[in-house]
């Protein structure tokens, strides 16, 4: 049994809210929260996670089975997997799978990863979205000194920028709209080189003139608009790659394909995180190199859940939060 501490909110939530479902397997009801951090309550006799109690872990959403013939050729992605906050209803076991509620009942072939007391819980929650783009960088092998150009400055985005100059990333372009200012602003403090707003700058021919004509050596999609998938075609340099991260409610979208063949791009799509990008992940806040204070945006309470929503949808004009999350009192 694990006692929450906090749990990341995001784009998912969101859509969980409105009864729109996107990941592999989801049900409702189910109490919801994936990006979990929290101490151990409890254990079970002959409990095999490699924890102690009172410890303070992160807990990998993703459950494994260990069995299918995916899973024993070595890739992560499981044909049988469950993911707390998403595909475990309130009508398995306990019922308690997700980060909203005080406690949570932790199943078997879950990786639980120690995190460090020195920094907050509600910063530690990063955990779950970096381990995703770990997984999404290593796929691409961005090198120190090569250019990223990140569309889209939501928490995703910025959490991007600020591991893309963990890395020793040169150029470091983020891009978004005028709305997104303040976010805008953020990602020059987490070491974005240059940010351009897309509804008062042509995009590629800024990028060009950043990158003297060459254009970048990654480019990556976090949003949700249609048009920026084509547009990282056009972003990325003869040979270079293209990482589309950014989900478009499965609507179909128009690029110039041709793009792909006539400069020798190398595709991915950012597929969630990985067990090992999830322990590459707890070692980064452990080492205390990452800016989690920057990235920790604003905090509630589960009482104030609908708050909580609103600032993650902007529904108010003008407010606005690097990213929002929960913490458990």
């Amino acid at each position: 049994m694990l006692k929450v501490e906090a749990v990341g909110l995001c784009a998912s939530d969101v859509a969980q809210l409105h009864g729109h479902k996107h990941v592999p397997g989801e049900v409702s009801p189910v109490v919801p929260g994936h990006e979990i951090v929290g101490r151990v309550h409890a254990l079970a006799p002959g409990a095999e996670l490699g924890v102690t109690v009172g410890q303070r872990v992160a807990v990998d959403l993703v459950r494994r089975c260990g069995e299918c013939e995916v899973c024993k050729s070595g890739s992560p992605y499981c044909s049988q997997m469950q993911l707390y906050g998403y595909t475990q209803g309130l009508d398995v076991r306990s019922g308690l799978h997700g980060g909203y509620g005080e406690y949570m009942e932790i199943l078997p072939n879950t990786q639980l990863l120690p995190l460090t007391e020195s920094v907050p819980a509600a910063q530690l929650s990063l955990f779950e979205p970096l381990a995703n783009v770990i997984n999404w960088f290593d796929r691409v092998d961005l090198l120190p000194g090569e250019s990223v150009v990140i569309q889209g400055p939501g928490h995703m985005g910025l959490i991007c920028a600020a591991y893309a100059k963990l890395l020793g990333a040169g150029t470091i372009i983020v891009t978004g709209r005028t709305q997104d200012r303040f976010r805008l602003d953020a990602a020059l403090n987490l070491g974005a080189t240059h940010v351009i707003d897309v509804d008062r700058q042509d995009l590629v021919s800024t990028v060009a003139d950043l990158t003297d004509g060459r254009l970048v050596d990654l480019a990556v999609d976090l949003t949700d608009a249609a048009v920026t998938v084509g547009t990282c075609l056009e972003l990325a340099r003869m040979g270079g790659r293209v990482l589309w991260a950014g989900l478009k409610n499965m609507s179909q979208v128009a690029m110039l394909s041709d793009l792909v063949p006539l400069k020798g791009l190398t595709v991915l799509g950012g597929a969630g995180s990985t067990a090992a990008s999830m322990r590459k992940a707890a070692e980064v806040l452990n080492a205390g190199s990452y800016p989690t204070e920057a990235l920790q945006g604003e905090v509630f309470t589960l009482d104030e859940i609908d708050q909580a929503m609103n600032l993650l949808m902007r529904a108010t004009p003008g407010e606005d939060a690097v990213r929002v999350g929960l913490a458990h009192h």
